[in-house]
């Protein structure tokens, strides 16, 4: 979701080129659909295609979001540089489906994972370019009514992808190894309609906003879905190869690398536990795509909760209770890995333990991105947060070889024992320095800090 702050547009402005109705949104429901489908399908391929273990699934994780890293920043710094947008869009989608075919050939790990690099090369074209596009054809009055209904259709998208993905695997594909390379031909076929629907119906913008301009410094997303292998579908600020602005804070460089440390625990949670569902506890593919499905949709109804707790409650004591909820969902999960492996009911627990931390999610993105957005200093909120969603990357990448080695080696219960530990450390850390902003910030308070409605 994205926090957006309506302006009155000034007298005189320009106005950007106006789009009849929504149709335009089309191409996002589509790529997010196709998006929803395939998130969950690398530990699926690797565990059960291609007769692979945990390791192999932590390394491919890592490698995944390791590509899509550089390819953010150059794609979207190209775009920059050109002027363009819509044609980074197309790249990305039709980029998508050609890679995504490569799957009809992925007979071995390495061979899976030039097809993700390629896949993620491409891909990342339209994510930095995605916002940006819609703003700049957009006027400036009407840029939260637009990005409340992006938003929308985004998620839907989504989840309607994960729910595609569950009905198709519960009619045909349980347990069928030969039906996963399937799905991933379905969801290129879909970034193929989103690509074709994004040709016909966005014109490119008449005016182009700097992605670093005082205008946008203000403007944000925040992370509603925790993305597990890679960055988030849209975002409108990313690392410059350009000195932009001032020099970070030493305050703002050390509340990101927190996030970072803390990223990388709950990673260490993340990527193997689909593989510990398949492998330990003998869950069907069904059950890892509706265990996917539920932490997304829990992590969106909690986003408006969040919003208005974190008003009430202030960032620090919301942070702190959503953290430490996430330590007790950790330690449960360690619990049921080692003491509950044969009870009756561990996969419907396993379930709720996945969905319980999609939940605290939103507490935790809207904290962490409001209190960086406070830390920076105007001119240079937008580089702050383009940082936070690198370091946020370079977390999930190192947890991605940990996780799998220590899973394969000492188990599942040390690892999430691990995970716990990781997220309780960074934690402490964090709360501590979050009770300590005030005195930091000069003639602002986090604490009432009023967040828009959502």
């Amino acid at each position: 979701m994205s926090q957006i702050n309506g302006n009155t547009a000034s007298v005189g402005e320009q106005k950007a080129p106006a789009i009849k109705g929504h149709a335009w949104f089309a191409s996002y429901l589509f790529s997010n659909i196709s998006s929803g489908l395939t998130s969950p399908l690398i530990p699926l391929f690797v565990v059960i295609y291609l007769h692979a273990n945990v390791i192999d699934v932590g390394t491919i994780s890592s490698i995944s979001s390791a590509a899509s890293v550089p390819a953010l920043i150059f794609w979207g710094n190209l775009s920059d540089r050109i002027g363009k947008r819509k044609i980074f869009l197309l790249i990305g989608f039709f980029g998508s489906f050609l890679s995504l075919l490569l799957i009809l050939i992925t007979t071995t790990i390495g061979m899976y994972v030039v097809t993700l690099i390629v896949f993620q090369a491409l891909a990342m074209a339209s994510t930095p370019v995605a916002t940006l596009l819609i703003l700049e054809s957009t006027v400036e009055k009407r840029w939260p009514s637009v990005m409340s209904s992006f938003n929308t259709v985004s998620y839907v998208g989504l989840v309607a992808g994960l729910g595609i993905g569950t009905l198709m695997l519960n009619l045909y594909g349980n347990r069928n190894s030969h039906f996963l390379p399937e799905l991933y031909v379905v969801s290129a076929f879909i970034y193929l309609f989103a690509g074709i629907s994004a040709w016909i119906l966005l014109p490119e913008p008449k005016k182009t906003i700097p992605r670093y301009s005082q205008k946008l410094s203000r403007y944000y997303f925040f992370r509603t879905v925790e993305r597990v292998r890679y960055f988030p579908t849209q975002v409108i600020h990313t690392i410059s190869v350009k000195k932009v602005g001032k020099k970070l804070a030493a305050r703002t460089k050390l509340y990101i690398f927190y996030t970072c440390f803390l990223m990388f625990g709950f990673q260490l949670f993340f990527i193997p536990f689909p593989v510990f569902m398949l492998n330990v506890l003998h869950s069907s593919e069904t059950d890892v795509f509706l265990m996917y499905l539920l932490n997304n949709i829990a992590s969106a109804l909690a986003f408006r909760l969040s919003g208005a707790t974190i008003n009430r409650m202030g960032v620090s004591k919301s942070l702190s209770m959503a953290l430490f909820s996430r330590v007790g969902v950790l330690g449960f999960a360690t619990f049921l890995a080692v003491f509950l492996v044969g009870f009756r009911f561990s996969i419907p627990l396993a379930i709720l333990s996945y969905t319980l931390m999609g939940f605290f999610w939103s507490f935790i993105s809207i904290s962490w991105t409001t209190s960086i957005s406070k830390l920076a200093i105007p001119e240079n909120r937008g580089k702050a947060i383009g940082y936070y969603n690198s370091f946020l990357g370079v977390g999930q990448i190192g947890s991605g070889v940990v996780s799998g080695y220590v899973s394969y080696s000492l188990g599942y219960g040390t690892e999430f024992l691990l995970a716990s530990l990781a997220v309780l450390i960074g934690g402490l850390f964090l709360v501590r320095f979050q009770l300590r902003m005030n005195n930091m910030i000069a003639s602002d308070d986090v604490k009432n800090t009023k967040l828009p409605s959502y």
